[in-house]
């Protein structure tokens, strides 16, 4: 199956979901995972097993306590190892498959396995999915990318409740106390009592302290766990996006997946604090109806003023907070752009334009952000200011009950007390609502992230397989780049069979360069299909046949790191061999071979420390690395001295036979490699034949444009 030893686990997942009917491979599961050097890991292999369509659950317990209904299992063993359980057998063993030896069951004595199994399985069902016949709309809602990580802790926020439910009821523990200290003990000098009393609210003022540490341990427990699922979840899901729903802006989509951090921040600690204590508001003002029902209407009546005020400033909160947005994702882009463009705007001179976006764009945001603040803080100063007269009005009608006989001091001095502790967290609900509008902003532009299609569906659904002959068909393809009126290729329709040579010429505009990245599977056509070996490319796992492929883009993008990191960016298992193989094969090696750090130089980002040609070779080489079997070619050699061109002309015609190549080039030299070749113009074929046919056609004149 062609499985690297450290990855025993995905083999073992490869086996169950195959046994269970679902289709996958090690290449299909570990695409998009951040594997590490080691090799994949428990909680990996759960989002693996997510991704085939498979419900899994790691467990502590014993072989006799693993149930026939849960086999196969995965058991993880010592040493790294885990081999797939199938169950005990009538004999008295039990039949278990290693992916290291042999992909077929073999019995195994019971005590063998059990002493070297740790003590952990894998457990995988196939989800359940309804069909088409039932209407399962309300039931999608169950799965929100938000709310399924909020409800993943669900565990923890039911104890912080509790332990919620517990710190309210001591924080009456100090005005009761107040109370009859200066009702009982002090008139009567009832020392004991006092001393009884005293006791009994250190131990509560113990407690309560030991509860809100614990509560807050919790709570971070769970910020941090929601914090590391929603990041994976965003990143795995912009990753996955098709090209098609690409962002036109960088800075700005950059902007929008910051706001995760805004939306992070609203669900720690103090935001679920605040939600969570708002309840038990009415436990103070029940215990202050009971000490004298009146102290109740100032204190309702601040409350009432409070959120009454709180959803008045709401709309200008909300305008002003989605204005700051927006102008943020704009200033932020003109920042990137300027970044990714700084030597093109210093050679022409242009700096003063980008300079003049970014001072027009943040006098405007400075101009909009005092007004959030002054906004923000009139809705504190006042719930200050509210909280403050409510004080007022309790001590008040405190003293007119008192002198009624309706109230005793220590009960205005408990009465007081717990007015500030029910209004304490209305009062930091209005201090919220400016990061409630944050959060809302922030909800909506990533629900729009995840409402974008993706390559990878989820369920299994591709057709898996384990190599690819290379025959690959265009069968009436048309496709318009989104925000496109004209289409960049219509009606195109060709077939190239395996081992075939075929090289696409054309004038610029044509559409070469789109047929490459069609038939890499980067951009779906919108009318017709590209199949590989017979099967719609659509069909196929993304992450798979790339894999089998080694495509040279007309704009190469190296990344931060080493030259070796950039030559073994998707296959980070291969050996030294290969990788110098590759680096003769794109005539970089003399270009390594004179960097006192070899294969270890640094790569900046862009790859702008390197030049134009070099940044092709490693593009070529990185294509290379793994020796694929198919190669999609776009302008391999451009930017090359014809010495450079002439070595890896060389190169791979030794070892181009039987590999596919589709190769677009400007360069009559490079047409050496191939057989055939097919002409385009205006996004359709006008020539499709020999190789020496087309070109003295070409030569001729007699090749016309599209009409």
């Amino acid at each position: 199956m062609g499985i690297a030893e450290d990855d025993v686990l995905l083999a073992c997942l490869v086996i169950v979901a195959r046994h269970h009917g679902l289709a996958a491979t090690p290449e299909s599961l570990r695409a998009g995972l951040p594997i590490a050097e080691g090799g994949i890991n428990a909680s990996l292999l759960q989002r693996a097993a997510r991704r085939v369509g498979l419900h899994s659950r790691l467990k502590k317990l014993s072989l006799g306590n693993i149930p026939t209904s849960v086999c196969p299992a995965i058991l993880l063993l010592e040493n790294g190892d885990a081999c797939v359980y199938l169950g005990q057998n009538k004999a008295g063993g039990v039949d278990v498959i290693y992916p290291r030896l042999v992909n077929a069951p073999v019995e195994e004595a019971l005590d063998e396995l059990e002493a070297k199994f740790t003590g952990f399985a894998l457990l995988a069902r196939p989800k359940f999915h309804f069909d088409s016949r039932v209407d399962s709309s309300d039931l999608k809602r169950e799965g929100h990318w938000f709310w399924s990580a909020i409800r993943a802790n669900m565990p923890v926020y039911k104890d912080v409740l509790v332990a919620a439910f517990f710190i309210n009821v001591f924080a009456l523990a100090v005005p009761i106390f107040m109370m009859n200290v200066y009702d009982r003990v002090v008139p009567n000098t009832a020392f004991d009592t006092l001393w009884v009393l005293s006791t009994g609210v250190v131990l509560v003022l113990v407690a309560d302290m030991v509860l809100k540490s614990m509560r807050g341990h919790f709570l971070d427990l769970a910020s941090r766990r929601v914090d590391v699922d929603l990041s994976a979840k965003i990143m795995e899901r912009t990753l996955g996006m098709r090209l098609e729903h690409r962002p036109a802006s960088v800075g700005s989509f950059a902007v929008n997946l910051r706001s995760f951090e805004t939306l992070r921040d609203f669900i720690t600690s103090t935001t679920i604090t605040t939600v969570i204590d708002l309840p038990f508001s009415i436990l103070f003002l029940a215990v202050i109806a009971w000490i004298g029902w009146p102290l109740l209407v100032p204190v309702l009546l601040g409350i009432l003023a409070i959120l009454a005020y709180a959803l008045v400033s709401s709309k200008k909160l909300q305008r002003l907070t989605e204005t700051t947005y927006q102008a943020g994702a704009q200033r932020n882009a003109t920042l990137i752009e300027s970044l990714t463009g700084l030597d093109t705007l210093k050679a022409l001179g242009a700096e003063s334009v980008m300079q003049r976006k970014w001072e027009d764009t943040t006098r405007f945001l400075a101009g909009v952000g005092v007004d959030l603040r002054l906004a923000t803080l009139s809705v504190t100063h006042f719930t200050m200011f509210a909280q403050q007269l409510v004080t007022v009005g309790v001590i008040i009608v405190g003293v007119f009950l008192i002198s009624e006989g309706q109230l005793t001091m220590g009960g205005l001095i408990a009465g007081s007390m717990l007015s500030r502790r029910s209004m304490q967290p209305f009062g930091q609900v209005a201090g919220l609502i400016t990061q409630a509008h944050n959060a809302r902003m922030a909800l909506k532009t990533l629900n729009g992230l995840f409402e974008t299609p993706t390559e990878r569906r989820e369920g299994g659904a591709f057709v898996s397989r384990d190599n690819f002959r290379g025959d690959v068909t265009f069968k009436n393809v048309s496709f318009a780049y989104p925000g496109s009126d004209a289409a960049s290729v219509s009606g195109i329709s060709f077939s190239i069979k395996a081992g075939e040579h075929v090289a696409i010429v054309g004038r610029v505009g044509s559409g070469k360069s789109t047929l490459t990245k069609l038939a890499m599977g980067l951009y779906e056509p919108t009318e017709g299909a590209v199949l590989i070996d017979g099967i719609d490319l659509r069909q196929l796992d993304p992450g798979e046949y790339r894999k089998a492929v080694g495509y040279v883009p007309q704009d190469v993008t190296l990344f931060h790191g080493t030259l070796r990191e950039n030559m073994t960016l998707a296959h980070r298992g291969v050996e030294d061999d290969a990788l110098v193989r590759a680096a003769e094969r794109s005539a970089l090696i003399d270009f390594v071979n004179r960097h006192p750090r070899g294969f270890d130089m640094p790569i900046s980002e862009r790859g702008d420390s390197v030049s134009g040609g070099q940044r092709r070779c490693i593009a070529l080489a990185r294509s290379l690395v793994h020796t694929p079997g198919i190669l999609f070619f776009d302008e391999p050699t451009s930017s090359m001295d014809n010495s450079t061109e002439g070595t890896i002309k060389e190169e791979l015609t030794a070892y181009l036979p039987s590999r596919t190549l589709l190769l677009v080039t400007h360069r009559n030299s490079l047409l050496e490699l191939v057989d055939r070749i097919i002409v385009v113009d205006g996004g359709r074929i006008v020539a499709d034949g020999a190789k020496d046919g087309v070109l003295t056609a070409l030569k001729q004149g007699k090749i016309g444009r599209a009409q």
